[in-house]
């Protein structure tokens, strides 16, 4: 229409970009959206670093055609910080590793690609929208994975069980960090209404059974956790005596189904991995956690403030050497926790900084409350996020690789919707009258 008024009128008119920014912002979409479908599957990390960097281009570049860079700066400084630190640190003490190059790369994959998926999904997720294209990606590879998972599920007799899903560690480990961001679908627009309500309950159906068959316990205790902590922080707003009394007796019935769900997962372990006739409380005191723990205390006591270099591979080595149990000396080279495995590698100032990151994302999130509305939703999911994904790297630690690429893109579509940013101008022809 325009067009055809300038030719009509001689008007000339200002070509167009070649590329508009809101092709750029769709691209950016699509590789975003294909990073976070690949993540938990075999062989993606290529595929998924590189969608990564392809977005983060394409945003960059629209932002600054669109003269708006300054909304990519994050306007949480204790955030801002706190990941710095968490960065500065491990590059410092990769240096004190035997291969500081080696060290320096598992810097840039487990870091550097997180931060980065950090921004690009927190640039990208503004609206209810927004996530619910990030909801749909998400459960399309939820049901992928509970298919791979229902057609070799965990096999606790198998030590080096090498599954589509990589292992039932980093399996459970993606589970709890996506389960927070599937909530948000219960709260979508009414346009998105119907296919909200379809999500959420494939997306719940996938998640419980997974997680059953991945034969794990600390995942049901991170489902408990997490519903808990967003109830607490999320039940002050309630003013009505009665609609606290009916989330209350709904929380509590959702905590006895994973309670229910945790004890059969003892059983199932306590089956399949102790004598005949163990039973499962007895499973859980005998468990084998104390001698690792000792042994963590023991090195971190020797080295406490230098450490022994981040991702130093020798420190696996001089830690199974020290038990006297065979099948610990030849299957256990960590603590088993992230603090104490960044202690081992960092000294006391790698637990301060991965402690320091956690709780200032949590205190970012639990800031972003007193907004309301769609902000506080996400504040929330977030506090909840941050909650479900500490204890689950309490038990082990599985936060490396693709799991704290997927934690930093979580984080960042949550952050993103609760921080209210005027919207992307968007390139369009305009005439100009003629001189």
């Amino acid at each position: 229409m325009a067009a055809s008024l300038a030719r009509r009128y001689r008007i000339p008119v200002q070509p167009e970009p070649l590329i508009s920014t809101k092709h750029l912002i769709r691209f950016a979409s699509v590789a975003a959206g294909i990073a976070i479908f690949v993540a938990p599957f075999r062989s993606s990390a290529g595929l998924r670093g590189a969608m990564l960097v392809l977005a983060g281009l394409a945003i960059l570049f629209a932002y600054v055609r669109a003269g708006q860079f300054r909304q990519l700066l994050l306007p949480y400084r204790l955030l801002v910080v706190a990941t710095g630190a968490w960065l500065l640190v491990a590059t410092i003490w990769s240096f004190l590793s035997p291969s500081p190059l080696e060290s320096l790369s598992v810097v840039k994959r487990d870091m550097l690609t997180s931060i980065l998926a950090f921004m690009v999904f927190y640039a990208l997720t503004r609206t209810r929208a927004d996530m619910m294209r990030w909801i749909s990606v998400l459960t399309g590879g939820l049901v992928i994975l509970t298919v791979m998972i229902v057609r070799e599920p965990f096999d606790p007799q198998a030590t080096l069980q090498e599954s589509d899903y990589l292992t039932v560690g980093l399996l459970t480990t993606w589970i709890v960090t996506v389960a927070p961001l599937l909530t948000m679908s219960l709260f979508a627009d009414r346009r998105w209404r119907s296919r909200a309500l379809f999500l959420s309950v494939v997306s719940l159906l996938c998640l419980l059974v997974s997680a059953w068959l991945s034969g794990n316990r600390s995942v049901w205790i991170c489902f408990a956790a997490m519903v808990v902590i967003a109830t607490v922080f999320g039940g002050r707003s309630v003013q009505s005596i009665r609609l606290r009394w009916r989330g209350a007796a709904i929380v509590l019935v959702l905590l006895a189904v994973l309670a229910s769900f945790m004890f059969a997962a003892m059983q199932f372990r306590a089956r399949t991995q102790a004598p005949a006739g163990t039973g499962a409380l007895a499973f859980l005191l005998n468990d084998n956690r104390a001698p690792i723990l000792q042994v963590a205390f023991d090195m971190i006591g020797e080295r406490p403030l230098a450490g022994r270099g981040y991702d130093n591979p020798e420190i696996g080595d001089i830690f199974a050497a020290r038990f006297e149990t065979p099948w610990l000396r030849n299957y256990v080279h960590q603590a088993h926790n992230i603090v104490l495995n960044y202690a081992l590698q960092m000294g006391v100032t790698g637990a301060i900084v991965i402690l320091g990151l956690f709780a200032a994302l949590a205190w970012t999130y639990l800031k972003r409350l007193p907004t309301g509305g769609l902000a506080r939703l996400a504040g929330l999911c977030g506090i909840a996020l941050v909650t479900g994904v500490f204890l689950r790297n309490m038990t082990d630690d599985f936060f490396s690789r693709h799991t704290v690429q997927f934690f930093g893109a979580a984080a960042g579509m949550l952050l993103g919707l609760a921080t209210h940013r005027p919207p992307l101008r968007l390139s369009s022809a305009k005439a100009i009258p003629a001189n």
